[in-house]
């Protein structure tokens, strides 16, 4: 495996972990945000339904977390494949860290207030991960096609 191959494996092995670990947080997440003011109002079916997001957050983070793992596995055999998928997520991280700004987290979660203090510097983490490999990868498909 050459060099570049290599960090990038690495790279999406980091990223989809941190996706996994963050959509499992998403599964602790209803507690601290049922505490504080602004979710303690909510009873029956509209708690349900924050709990209901809040999870499939959680469960969409943990599968796009394994698939880049798994693909990340493959990256010798699937490269043209690969470099795609990532090009969909950098779209995709980039939106997040996009709303994130529009839109900051400003509840106490986690015991920080505002989160937004916590997600986003994270959201801008996972984003660059997915730009650099992407690049890089891009850089490898055009060294092979030379």
């Amino acid at each position: 495996m050459k060099k570049e191959e290599k960090i990038v494996k690495n790279i999406l092995f980091l990223a989809g972990s941190i996706e996994i670990l963050v959509g499992l947080l998403h599964f602790a997440m209803p507690y601290y945000v049922f505490q504080s003011s602004g979710f303690m109002p909510l009873t029956g079916n509209e708690a349900d339904y924050v709990m209901l997001l809040i999870f499939a957050v959680g469960i969409l983070l943990i599968s796009f977390g394994a698939v880049t793992i798994l693909f990340a596995s493959f990256l010798s055999s699937m490269a043209k494949f690969l470099y795609y998928y990532l090009i969909i997520k950098t779209v995709l991280w980039t939106i997040r860290v996009t709303l994130e700004i529009i839109y900051p987290i400003n509840l106490e979660m986690f015991y920080v207030k505002p989160f937004t203090l916590v997600v986003l510097p994270g959201l801008i983490f996972e984003l660059l991960l997915f730009i650099i490999a992407t690049f890089l990868l891009k850089k490898i498909l055009t060294k092979e096609a030379i």
